[in-house]
């Protein structure tokens, strides 16, 4: 009996230091690409630009920073790292690999865990502001809709003939284990400003 409330007692340990392990990292990862991010010098000088790099920017890899992604009202500002691998998801949100960078045509797709970096998103509403900033550009967001989906509606990540974004985190909010579904953010650009320029 001792020796099961030792082992119960060295797993649970070993879960806090996990789990604290997990929080500091992604803490560190964000301060250094928030610092990296604010060190970069944007370089295009028209929207236009912007379009045509973002369509031609193939080579991105995994893990690269994308750019930020805040939402004043609830005090969110959190960076954006390429891929939803959960090495990237533990740092950061993740951009979803096969849709259109910030910037680009068509839905771009943002993940993010719900425990974590998108825990405030049960907070937004209809009207919301969401600003996704990049090297190349600031693109603005007004959140249209939420919804709640299977994990295997993919339906939500396909584009629709309009460019939009769309922000995706497991749910309920506060379910302990994996949450048996997905909660949906859907908005519409209403602003785009090339940086560098006018």
């Amino acid at each position: 009996m001792n020796a099961l409330r030792w082992t119960l007692m060295l797993l649970g340990l070993a879960a806090m230091v996990y789990a604290g392990g997990t929080v500091a990292y992604g803490d560190i990862a964000q301060r250094y690409a928030s610092w990296q991010f604010d060190q970069e010098t944007p370089v295009p000088s028209s929207l236009e630009q912007v379009r045509a790099t973002a369509r031609s920017n193939a080579d991105i890899r995994a893990g690269d920073l994308v750019g930020r992604l805040e939402i004043a009202r609830l005090g969110l500002s959190v960076m954006i790292f390429q891929g939803v691998e959960e090495s990237v998801l533990v740092a950061g949100l993740g951009h979803v690999p096969g849709t259109p960078p910030p910037g680009g045509d068509g839905n771009v797709v943002i993940a993010g865990h719900r425990d974590t970096y998108f825990r405030k998103l049960e907070g937004l509403v209809p009207g919301d502001r969401i600003r996704v900033t990049t090297l190349r550009g600031s693109y603005q967001y007004l959140v249209d809709s939420t919804e709640t989906v299977d994990p295997e509606e993919t339906r939500v990540m396909e584009s629709r003939d309009r460019d939009e974004l769309t922000l995706i985190t497991c749910y309920p909010f506060y379910f302990v284990g994996h949450a048996p579904q997905r909660f949906i953010v859907h908005a519409s650009p209403t602003e785009q400003r090339a940086l560098g320029g006018d």
